[in-house]
C-alpha cells in the first residue's frame, strides 16, 4: 500500500496514512472473511478510492496551479486510458514540467504518461491493461 499512497517523488503524506488506516480500519469491521487479517483486502481498496479524493480535493485548497491542472485533465478521464500523450489531455509543456515536479505525473520509458495511484482513483483514470506502479525518473 506504501506505493499507492506515494507520488512519483515517492512521498507519502502523513495524513494519507492516516486516513488510509482509517477508512481501511472502518470498513474492515465485521468482515468475517478474513479472520486472520486487520484490514481486510476489498478495505484497503475502497480506502485508497477516498483517499485519492480527500488527497485532490486537499490539492485544490493548498495549491491552485496543480489542481486547476487535475481538474483539467479529469475531464478527459471518460475518454483517454493511461498511459496517455500530453496532447491526449491538452497539457502544455509548462504543465506537464508542474505536474511532473509536483510529482502528479511521470513519463514512461515509451514517453507517455501516467498519475500516481492516490490522483488516478479520484479523477477517474483507467488504464490499459493491468495498473502497475512506476517511480519517478
Amino acid at each position: 500500500m506504501p506505493a499507492a499512497l506515494a507520488d512519483f517523488k515517492e512521498q507519502i503524506q502523513a495524513r494519507d496514512v492516516v486516513r488510509f488506516l482509517c477508512e481501511a480500519a472502518r470498513a474492515s469491521v465485521g468482515d468475517g472473511r478474513w479472520s486472520d487479517r486487520v484490514l481486510t483486502p476489498a478495505a484497503m481498496r475502497r480506502a485508497l478510492g477516498e483517499c485519492s479524493r480527500a488527497k485532490v480535493e486537499e490539492i485544490n485548497q493548498e495549491n491552485p496551479r496543480p489542481g486547476k491542472l487535475l481538474r483539467h485533465m479529469s475531464s478527459f478521464s471518460e475518454s483517454v486510458k493511461m498511459p496517455f500523450e500530453a496532447s491526449d489531455v491538452e497539457l502544455r509543456p509548462d504543465d506537464v514540467e508542474a505536474l511532473e515536479e509536483w510529482g502528479a505525473l511521470a513519463r514512461d520509458a515509451d514517453g507517455r504518461y501516467r498519475m500516481p495511484e492516490i490522483y488516478r482513483h479520484a479523477l477517474g483514470f483507467r488504464t490499459q491493461g493491468r495498473a502497475r506502479v512506476v517511480r519517478g525518473l
